[in-house]
């Protein structure tokens, strides 16, 4: 192999494990608030931070690093807020490490995204689905006490290599949407890796519907309607006219009010109820017994579940047979842990986030210039009633991130003078 040849591969190789450490504290069991887990955890990351940074200063990317970091300034006061919070926090140690990792997280996104552009990315990702597919699979069907839930009052769902059903089925849902954008951008252009996908598509779908979500159903409708709608636009969008997007909001409120006032028959459908599994009742107990307490600077970042006692307290009020360890929704865990001050800078780096990609997604072309605005539309729709913004695992985050680096590195290099 030539010497460009181990270049490639040992950068392949980075990004994988970035990948892998971003998912790594929820595999198969509750591992985030091990100690010793964590600790080992920490260790993982340096280790493989230390070719990153060599990487990138041999290869001069860290000035483009910096430069594109500071295009996406709206990162800089969530992150700062985070570290300071670690004075406050109700658990300091929990605080100052999940805000390094948070650190190394951006490091990792930004290291990705220089060195990838959108349609790498997506590439990047979907090919490392297909081991989280496979190596859950193989779980499910040999070792199903770790593969599939068997508990209390869930049996038969399919969980995987993760630690509950409803994270294996969102992420199942994101790898499905990944491999439907794979299958409409391979097609267009009539190459039969198209089939390849649409068979990693289908294969994702059996994830989505075994892991018996309603969260992952759902998110996985609402993204195919966004694909559709995109699509559309890409194809006939110099054919629309005012009065055509006047029509289709129209339209789309009046959907949303319908489904609003159908929610009970909807979840119905799903053998589930308006109190969302008991997430309701908890939410309201959260605010009212702890949120108010300290509502403007919070517990300190990620430092809440870690106190025992507001496990088990939240059990009770979700009359669940365990402790709850996260809110069950990524916004609400960020403003438990930051309060209103930290929420709010948190929004502003996510609008942000929402405002550079729908700009990319006006310029797109194609699926892949899409892929952005989809993601951002799974972090909102997924986070409602599950936790995946940096609560116990760093995955969404490092694609955010890398995503936002490479939009801004392929604007920076089109207009070089800014």
């Amino acid at each position: 192999m030539s010497k460009n040849g181990y270049l490639q591969a040992s950068r392949l190789l980075l990004t994988f494990a970035f990948f892998f450490l971003s998912n790594a504290s929820v595999l198969v069991y509750v591992l985030w608030i091990t100690p010793e887990i964590v600790s080992f955890e920490f260790v993982l990351w340096l280790l493989v931070l230390v070719p990153c940074f060599w990487s990138m200063r041999s290869e001069n990317l860290w000035n483009d690093f910096f430069t594109v970091l500071e295009k996406n300034w709206f990162i800089y006061p969530f992150l700062l807020f985070a570290g300071i919070s670690v004075y406050w926090s109700v658990a300091w140690q929990v605080s100052l490490f999940r805000w390094l990792m948070l650190l190394f997280t951006i490091i990792a996104g930004g290291y990705i995204g220089l060195r990838n552009d959108l349609r790498k990315i997506v590439e990047l990702l979907s090919v490392f689905g297909v081991y989280i597919l496979f190596f859950s699979i193989l779980l499910v069907i040999f070792a199903p006490k770790l593969g599939v839930m068997n508990y209390y009052i869930i049996q038969g769902a399919w969980k995987g290599i993760f630690w509950h059903k409803n994270h294996m089925g969102l992420i199942a849902t994101f790898l499905n949407t990944l491999y439907l954008i794979n299958v409409i951008y391979y097609w267009a252009s009539k190459r039969k890796t198209a089939l390849f996908w649409g068979a990693l598509y289908l294969f994702s779908l059996v994830f989505v519907i075994q892991s018996d979500s309603v969260a992952a159903y759902m998110t996985t409708i609402l993204l195919h309607g966004l694909v559709l709608v995109g699509m559309f636009l890409i194809k006939f969008g110099s054919y629309i006219r005012k009065s055509h997007w006047v029509m289709f909001t129209l339209v789309s409120l009046l959907g949303l009010v319908l489904v609003l006032f159908n929610l009970e028959f909807i979840f119905g459908i799903f053998g589930r109820n308006t109190s969302l599994t008991g997430r309701i009742p908890m939410w309201s107990y959260l605010f009212n017994t702890y949120f108010f307490d300290r509502p403007y600077l919070g517990y300190g970042f990620n430092a809440f579940w870690y106190i025992v006692t507001h496990r088990i307290a939240l059990m009770y009020a979700a009359g669940y047979p365990d402790q709850i360890v996260i809110a069950d929704n990524g916004f609400i865990d960020i403003l438990i842990n930051t309060g209103y001050v930290g929420f709010a800078l948190f929004l502003l780096f996510y609008f942000g986030a929402w405002w550079s990609s729908i700009k990319t997604a006006l310029k797109s072309v194609d699926i892949v210039g899409l892929f952005p605005l989809i993601l951002m539309a799974y972090v909102l729709i997924a986070n409602i009633t599950w936790s995946l913004l940096f609560e116990n695992e760093g995955f969404m985050m490092l694609v955010m991130i890398s995503v936002l680096f490479s939009i801004a590195h392929k604007n920076n290099e089109a207009n070089p003078l800014g």
